[in-house]
């Protein structure tokens, strides 16, 4: 009986390990030489060296691990090494310039490429040997449209991204290139963006276009890294050559304009602009093409035109801004289904551009508004004008029609009225201002809440950064001090007072009064709590010289 038992638990302990599924990790360490920077890797507590076994001829050394499971975490530490002989290997003097928890897919290896500058990139390669079927098709809009909600509703940055990071992985999934941009517009961390692009190509069903995410990217670093990703992708990149599409130059595009408006005829102007659209050399701003097409009066023509537009727009994400050029419904619906066909994800019969009022049409309901007699007249007035499908209002313009309301409880009503109009919602809390009463705001606080704000429980979510003239003297204050430390000091001081609030901006500027890198980096984020406007904080990382302090702000932005 013992032995019995004992071939059963045997067999089904064989089961159960058969059952979990492996792939290899490639560990690549990419035209570093003995005579460079060497690096270690960390993977999952097994260390490996750039400069062990480096074949010369091929100018790499690839460590292959193998049997690694699916179903767990796996955890990436890389280190440079102080030294680059391969004596010191274990040596303390190593620096870490990256770490990533990662998954493996079934059906895939994983390569881990470590280049000469420390960047680290991922790509998979499929075990199957199966060719991938060409017939994909972008995930639907209503699931689309769920997927973008769920993402928005994550409270941190690290939510987004893994939510992000599982829908690309998910074999079943397909995405246009617009829809890929939507997704990644939520992430802040330029280094998790790249890493999302690179991860999002296997579901892009028009890869061809999948240039046109260049523009999500601010540093050359990151545009080079995705060039080279798709280089390894089969794409034909010269070493050096970026091929982002930039707008034309202005010293170009004024003569351009000028002959248009030098043609006499309206088919001229036409002519000229379609040539300069379908020159495959030209690329626009959407600005650019909207001054173009206010020079053609047709309405047709105006829609034919800026169709033709699009391939040359550098900025397609802009493209709704020229739905104002078109006063017929007809032509915003045409243009609506033409974006439908470049992947847009535009619902059937709905134009889900959201613009602003007219600043023509704005100041006459604000008129309208301060004319009226009484207090009920003007709230009824407002009332109407925010409850309107058809009209839309900047945080700003809201704020000047909440002015005229006197009765705080009547100001908080019509607020929370003018959300659905709001284009620019991430600006509603400048309303905070127009409240007295910590009880207003609270109410406030709760209904942004049910609107999936991310609003801690009995506190006020405004902020407003210093005042330009207690600002300007606290500059005076940190350039008063003679001594570097001094500054620092004071700086910190500064950052940890709870009543202190800063604009992106600001703390740059308080920054770029301290030269230690160090020494800045611990007070950029310390100013983060500080920030009223955090999705600004990153145009920070240009303040460092170092690649491995932009990585520690990103990270440290990413965990907060």
């Amino acid at each position: 009986m013992k032995t019995i038992f004992t071939i059963f638990l045997c067999n089904f302990l064989s089961v159960s390990i058969f059952a979990q599924s492996t792939q290899s990790v490639n560990i690549i360490f990419n035209e570093i030489k003995s005579n460079t920077k060497n690096y270690k890797v960390i993977l999952d507590g097994n260390s490996f060296f750039s400069n062990k076994n480096y074949d010369i001829a091929n100018n790499q050394n690839t460590a292959v691990v193998n049997n690694l499971e699916t179903a767990v975490k796996h955890t990436i530490k890389v280190y440079r090494l102080g030294n680059n002989n391969p004596k010191y290997n274990n040596s303390s003097k190593k620096t870490l310039v990256y770490s990533k928890t990662f998954d493996l897919r079934e059906g895939y290896d994983m390569d881990i490429t470590i280049n000469v500058n420390g960047r680290v990139q991922f790509s998979e390669n499929s075990t199957s040997g199966e060719v991938e079927s060409n017939d994909k098709a972008p995930m639907a809009n209503n699931e689309f449209t769920g997927l973008l909600q769920s993402v928005k509703s994550k409270w941190s940055q690290a939510l987004k991204g893994e939510t992000i990071s599982e829908a690309f992985n998910n074999q079943n999934n397909y995405f246009s290139t617009p829809q890929i941009r939507q997704l990644l517009t939520l992430i802040t961390s330029e280094n998790d963006r790249l890493d999302l692009a690179k991860l999002s190509y296997r579901s892009a069903i028009d890869s061809a276009s999948f240039t046109q995410l260049y523009d999500l990217f601010k540093t050359q670093a990151s545009k080079d890294d995705l060039n080279d990703f798709l280089r390894t992708k089969g794409w034909n990149i010269s070493p050096g050559q970026s091929n982002i599409k930039t707008p034309m130059a202005d010293n170009k595009f004024s003569p351009l304009l000028q002959s248009v408006r030098s043609k006499w005829s309206q088919a001229l102007r036409g002519e000229t602009e379609s040539d300069a659209f379908n020159n495959p050399n030209n690329y626009f701003s959407t600005s650019q093409v909207r001054q173009l097409l206010t020079l053609i009066t047709a309405e047709s023509d105006r829609l034919d035109l800026a169709k033709l537009s699009y391939r040359s727009v550098t900025d397609s994400a802009n493209f709704t801004k020229l739905y104002d050029l078109f006063k017929a419904q007809a032509s915003k619906d045409e243009l609506t289904d033409f974006l439908r066909t470049k992947g847009w994800n535009v619902p059937a019969a709905q134009n889900n551009l959201k613009t602003p009022m007219p600043d023509n049409k704005f100041n006459s309901l604000l008129e309208s508004v301060r004319n009226k007699w009484s207090q009920a007249l003007k709230g009824e007035t407002e009332s109407e004008a925010f409850n309107n499908p058809n009209n839309y209002f900047s945080a700003n313009q809201v704020k000047q029609l909440l002015t005229l309301i006197t009765s705080e409880s009547d100001r908080l009503d019509l607020a929370k009225l003018s959300y659905r109009s709001v284009t620019d919602s991430s600006n509603f809390t400048q309303l905070y201002d127009l409240f007295k009463l910590q009880a207003s705001k609270d109410e406030l606080d709760d209904f942004l809440r049910s609107k999936g704000w991310n609003t801690p429980g009995n506190q006020a979510t405004v902020k407003t950064p210093m005042a330009d003239e207690e600002f300007n003297q606290l500059i005076f204050n940190v350039r008063g001090n003679l001594i570097q430390l001094l500054k620092v000091n004071y700086e910190r001081d500064v950052f940890n007072n709870p009543n202190n609030y800063f604009s992106t901006n600001q703390v740059r500027q308080l920054l770029l009064l301290i030269n230690s890198e160090t020494n800045r980096l611990e007070l950029a984020k310390l100013s983060y709590r500080t920030v009223t406007d955090p999705a600004n904080f990153l145009q920070l990382n240009n303040l460092f010289n170092l690649q491995s302090s932009r990585d520690d702000l990103a990270n440290f932005v990413k965990n907060h």
